[in-house]
């Protein structure tokens, strides 16, 4: 690290306007002294009596580092009240509003500007605020929560971009009054009631299905054995393994079809959707990736059952491949119902229907 380059921890700002490039359409010579305005006489006299320091300006936006996450917070509080009522005799199209993140992490300081991965999530958690409102990392609401008297939405575990694993996302609330009935310095003068949101949510087809994941996957990835070539109609399916204990289902009750000896599938009863497999015995529910309402977020990292992979299959990645025989915890069960490690193949419909038949039996 050169002699001008030092990190340091530290408390991040990140702020921008929203609907920028519809404003400076509509009147750019206008919007820029307004804004410049905005910069001198109100945000900047704000950070310096916060002891925030200015780290970039882009225009339309600031990076700004504080010493301790409740002098930021509060400052991106007081910004956003006194815009509110800045821009109030404004016509609501022509407002200048904020959307603003708040992160806490180990930056990068190089000369007057900071850069880092502290600096990078504070920009993500600016761009899913409202305009107006302000986002902060879960790191940072720990630090502030019973210190600034504020209500924050819990918005549970969210996917930013570019970001490689979810981030606990908080939110101010936009409206509400004083807990007591006393006016407090502070905008929106609420205290800090939560409400948690799900990690993710999914369902079926027709939604009448539907399940709220609250943890994150213990594993996600393609499957090709022949149990669910079949039962999806596909050559490879996708899945991620979730703990029990973190799926809550809403909506109808899915209908199961006991597949084998040792799992159970589940389906939409009305309209057919394959929706994930249990293992008896375990934990978990290999749930089908692309029912999940954000798949995306979600990339395989391992082939499984790749004994069944079609030949005509051909997938260019570098992932992990596994025979099914190569799982011991599998193995382990297909043996213990006399069938061999890898487990069994199954055979034509008219086998399959008859192997059906003989378990519905032995359970009756």
């Amino acid at each position: 690290m050169t002699a001008d380059t030092r990190r340091k921890l530290a408390a991040i700002v990140s702020a921008d306007v929203a609907g920028y490039s519809r404003l400076m359409g509509r009147d750019e010579a206008g919007t820029l002294a307004r804004l410049s305005t905005c910069f001198d006489e109100f945000v900047f006299p704000r950070v310096a009596a916060r002891d925030g320091r200015l780290g970039k300006s882009m225009g339309d936006g600031l990076l700004i580092e504080f010493p301790s996450a409740i002098n930021a917070v509060a400052c991106a509080l007081e910004i956003q009240k006194g815009m509110a009522e800045r821009e109030a005799g404004i016509d609501e199209d022509n407002r200048i509003a904020f959307r603003i993140g708040v992160n806490l992490g180990d930056i990068i300081i190089k000369g007057d500007d900071i850069f880092g991965d502290g600096v990078n999530l504070a920009a993500r958690l600016q761009e899913i605020a409202e305009p107006g409102g302000v986002c902060v990392a879960g790191v940072v609401h720990e630090q502030v929560s019973g210190k600034i008297d504020q209500r924050f939405e819990d918005l549970g575990h969210r996917k930013l971009k570019n970001i490689e694993r979810p981030v606990r996302v908080y939110q101010v609330s936009l409206s509400g009054a004083p807990a007591d009935g006393e006016t407090r310095i502070g905008w929106p003068f609420l205290t800090g009631a939560t409400q948690q949101r799900p990690l993710t949510a999914g369902g079926c087809l027709c939604g009448k299905v539907r399940y709220e994941i609250w943890g994150e996957p213990v594993a996600v990835g393609y499957c090709h054995c022949r149990f669910c070539q079949l039962a999806i109609g596909s050559p490879v399916g996708a899945w991620a393994v979730c703990e029990k204990k973190s799926v809550s289902f809403v909506g109808d009750a899915a209908k199961v079809f006991d597949s084998s000896m040792i799992s159970e599938r589940a389906f939409c009863g009305n309209c057919g959707t394959s929706l994930y497999t249990v293992v008896k015995g375990l934990g978990y529910y290999a749930i089908r990736l692309a029912t999940l309402n954000n798949p995306e977020d979600y990339p395989p990292t391992v082939h499984f059952g790749v004994e069944s992979q079609l030949p005509w299959l051909d997938i260019h990645d570098d992932l992990p491949r596994i025979r099914t025989e190569d799982d011991s915890e599998l193995s382990r069960r297909w043996i213990s119902v006399g069938e061999p490690g890898g487990g069994p193949t199954p055979g034509t419909a008219e086998e399959r229907l008859r192997a059906t038949v003989k378990r519905s039996g032995q359970r009756e």
